[in-house]
């Protein structure tokens, strides 16, 4: 009997014993089976590894979920104080809703602290400004935040990427407000004043350069790399340590300031030029030797004014202006550069109109320099670029018919000799086979009465006294505008050269012309020389177009390296407002 009970005591055990392992066989696949399942269904498997976690799996789930309720059915809330809705919206979807600054492990310190040092170095962003606050209180944040909350760590990571995209939205384009420029340039169109300025948008997708690229390398590929940008950083850098400092004082009216003379006046003022980089000397004694006189100098022609080397009231003014006025100044103008077309060329003419010169460059070095007549203050000269397709020896001067209706037929009316004396033709058209009307049998009150002064082509033909001179460089535009010489030539001697009706008037035409034969096969400089001795009308097209920048820089890299300042002549530095990023 004991025997037998031994024996179903035996068997009662092996038989739980093999239960049991089996129970655990099939817990464990059964385990598997679920985490499999819920790893394949998951919205987001394409995106695991083969060594993905459970962990990270959960979070990435929950987190998707979250951030699709937040930004598809709260959207309201969400974005009540949070900017840039169609961009986070569209970023996440194409992230399939999952975070950029977070993961199951925490936050992504790295990528996050990229960002905040981009921001936080960026000379040119305020330190009260928008940018940077915004980066010291989301730092603020994530340091006070000592347990990981799911919702507060996702609300975290779109105001980072709001963050993101308002910082590479202004390095990339800028802080002017150009909607409210081109509003108050068209108040001017209606005041009968031509003001245009074309910018160019940068051709950034934001969303791509974030989902792929590491934030240096969306910096790198989107700082500009032409038109003086990178020196001019470099200089803004040098004018903010100054500012650090507490800027410079006032020069005062010292009759000390003379060359031989000595003070404590000559002292101050060579500190003051050593803050501005123009007095390099390594001696600060109170003499006003011929270092300080080189320093006055430098300083006189960087800020257009004649460089003497003696301190007059034009130069006094110039010496107290603020270094905050001057970095004002500076940053107006690094962003306009940010709306130039960003494409170093190897051969370009740059007309600066402040500046009331041009440089023709090749393969960044200046061949060619030349002083410029530009539109006065009811005739800017446009802002724009385009490439100079041809060339007209002996041109006729074509007339606007804004010309034509404001100043010529007024003129007629009172000089009925005033076509003749000026060598002006009017035609019915531009076929110069036929001869021109006979304007005294014509009624020109009448006309200008009714409106139908189109119906008439007045136009100077070649010769002395033509308004175009001898040669003009054209670029189809919308604006009719281009480069020409001028029979006007003494007023190049003038210092504010804004006299014509919006083209740009060149001092050396026949200079511009010899740097397009040495690279264009249309271009015989010989042959040409020997057509602008006579009055016929010669067209040569050009089979590589050469780039043109007009541009509007009140604060630039000159040629010499320097950074120079000039008047702002149309008062766009004052209609043009910067955020305060």
């Amino acid at each position: 009997m004991h025997f037998i009970k031994t024996i179903f005591i035996f068997t009662i055990t092996i038989s739980l014993a093999v239960a049991i392992e089996t129970m655990t066989i099939n817990t464990a696949k059964e385990l598997n089976s679920i985490n499999n399942s819920f790893q394949q269904s998951s919205s987001n498997y394409k995106n695991f590894n083969k060594n993905v976690t459970l962990s990270e799996i959960i979070y990435n789930e929950k987190s998707t979920k979250m951030l699709m309720d937040m930004l598809i059915n709260n959207e309201a809330k969400t974005f009540s104080h949070l900017s840039h809705k169609k961009f986070i919206q569209n970023i996440y979807q194409k992230n399939s809703y999952l975070p950029f600054w977070f993961d199951s492990y925490g936050i992504k310190r790295a990528k996050v602290n990229e960002l905040f040092k981009a921001i936080d170095s960026d000379v040119t962003l305020e330190r009260n400004g928008k940018i940077k606050k915004q980066f010291r209180y989301l730092d603020k944040k994530i340091l006070n935040t000592k347990k990981r909350v799911l919702k507060n760590e996702l609300k975290l990571d779109l105001e980072l990427s709001a963050l993101y995209r308002t910082y590479v939205g202004y390095h990339i384009s800028g802080g002017i407000d150009w909607w409210s420029f081109q509003k108050k340039l068209s108040y001017l169109r209606k005041q009968k004043i031509a003001a245009n300025w074309a910018t160019y948008n940068p051709k950034y997708n934001i969303s791509d350069l974030m989902l792929n690229y590491s934030l240096s390398h969306v910096l790198k590929v989107t700082t500009p790399t032409s038109f003086g940008y990178q020196k001019m950083i470099k200089e803004l850098k040098r004018l903010r340590r100054v500012q650090a400092q507490g800027g410079w004082g006032k020069t005062p009216a010292s009759s000390r300031l003379r060359y031989g003379r000595s003070g404590s006046a000559v002292k101050k003022l060579k500190i003051r030029l050593q803050k501005e980089g123009d007095y390099t000397c390594s001696q600060l004694n109170s003499t006003y030797d011929q270092c300080l006189k080189k320093a006055v100098k430098r300083f006189q022609k960087r800020h257009g004014l004649s460089a003497t080397g003696t301190i007059n009231k034009y130069t006094r003014g110039k010496l107290n202006l603020s270094v905050n006025w001057k970095i004002k100044k500076l940053l107006l103008n690094i962003d306009r550069i940010k709306r130039l077309p960003n494409q170093p060329e190897n051969r370009y003419i740059l007309v600066n109109i402040p500046d009331f010169r041009l440089y023709y460059k090749e393969n960044g070095k200046q061949k060619l320099t030349m002083r410029v007549i530009v539109g006065d203050k009811k005739h800017h000269t446009p802002i724009f670029s385009n490439k100079v397709s041809f060339i007209v020896l002996n041109p006729y001067w074509l007339i606007p018919d804004s010309i034509v209706q404001k100043e010529m037929i007024p003129k007629m009316l009172k000089n009925p000799k005033y076509l003749e004396e000026r060598g002006y033709e009017v035609r019915k058209n531009y076929k110069f086979s036929q001869p021109p009307l006979d304007t005294s049998k014509i009624d020109w009150a009448k006309v200008l009465r009714n409106g139908q002064t189109k119906k008439y082509k007045f136009m100077q033909p070649p010769g002395p006294k033509n308004a175009l001179g001898k040669i003009k460089f054209k670029f189809p535009n919308r604006y009719a505008v281009y480069l020409h010489d001028t029979p006007t030539k003494r007023l190049f001697k003038k210092g504010r050269r804004a006299f014509s009706h919006g083209c740009i008037r060149i001092a050396e035409p026949k200079a511009l012309l010899a740097t397009f034969a040495k690279h264009e096969s249309s271009v015989n400089y010989n042959n040409a020389k020997r057509i602008l001795r006579g009055k016929e009308k010669t067209q040569l097209n050009l089979s590589k177009k050469v780039p043109v920048h007009i541009v509007y820089l009140t604060a630039w890299i000159n040629t010499d390296g320097l950074l120079h300042y000039r008047p702002d002549i149309y008062n766009y530095d004052s209609k043009q407002h910067r955020t305060n990023y």
